[in-house]
């Protein structure tokens, strides 16, 4: 593992189980994108805890294998929703969503471990913005709630 080593280790540390994607279940988040490839460290996400985790860590948010399959569906419902002018391509993710009402994502040509980008409806005037510069910035963030993980990065 060489993105993710060491929140699994702080997760293992504060005794959070993780529950693991089947082999099956990360063929079929491969099979969503197509001829794109998922950045290496969103890989490990899945293969480590893309089935969910127990207490608090991402519960209740969705981006978790099962809801995963959905979330490109639904963020580019958001917007639609919104009447806003932008769109999401096939070169976008989304990985996280909450409520309903904002999500995450990252672009599948930029890296292994891809900055993170966000939007939410009560900040639509801004757009989509870059909140972190990797995809393990965001766990890391979220992981130790910090309640500015959602401000744009400059």
């Amino acid at each position: 593992m060489r993105y993710l080593n060491e929140l699994v280790i702080q997760l293992q540390n504060d005794k959070i189980p993780m529950i693991p994607c089947t082999m099956e279940e990360l063929n079929e988040v491969k099979k969503l994108i197509g001829t794109n490839k998922l950045p290496e460290a969103y890989i490990e996400f899945l293969e480590v805890m893309g089935g969910g985790t127990e207490h608090t860590f991402l519960r209740g948010e969705s981006c978790f294998i099962d809801e995963l399959l959905e979330l490109n569906e639904w963020g580019a419902e958001l917007l639609e929703e919104n009447n806003v002018p932008l769109k999401l391509t096939s070169n976008d993710f989304v990985f996280w969503m909450s409520q309903g009402c904002m999500f995450c994502f990252f672009k599948l040509d930029e890296g292994e471990n891809p900055p993170v980008y966000f939007y939410s409806e009560g900040k639509k005037k801004e757009g989509f913005y870059k909140i972190t510069d990797t995809f393990t910035e965001f766990l890391q963030r979220r992981y130790l709630r910090d309640k500015y993980v959602f401000q744009k990065k400059d």
